[in-house]
């Protein structure tokens, strides 16, 4: 993931599904990937999976979708794991990433 694609010239908001360990050994990888869809002004972002973050990882994305909204576009997500959502709101970041809310059991 992390190309974008289009249906009759329309853009299609490129996406990436983040590894379940998401933290600092795994940006060097992770961070180009979240970078180039965005650089479109429009991705999407599945942090279902995520099982470990820190803040540094919490960091990056919330660069990301800053760039995506000074291009124009944003940020969607797929999904966001409990872990992840536990951690935005610990960091004060629930605001700013805008994670979905948990699915019902």
């Amino acid at each position: 993931m992390g190309s974008k694609a289009s249906t009759k010239g329309t853009p299609v908001a490129a996406g990436v599904t983040l590894p379940a360990d998401c933290r600092l050994g795994a940006l060097d990888a992770l961070a180009p990937r979240l970078r180039e869809a965005v650089a479109g002004g429009a991705a999407t972002f599945d942090g279902s999976a995520v099982e470990k973050v820190d803040g540094a990882a919490m960091q990056l994305l919330v660069a990301c979708r800053r760039a995506a909204a000074a291009s124009g576009g944003g940020v969607a997500w797929a999904g966001a794991s409990d872990v992840l959502r536990e951690a935005a709101g610990l960091l004060g970041l629930a605001a700013e990433l805008d994670l979905p809310a948990p699915m019902p059991a």
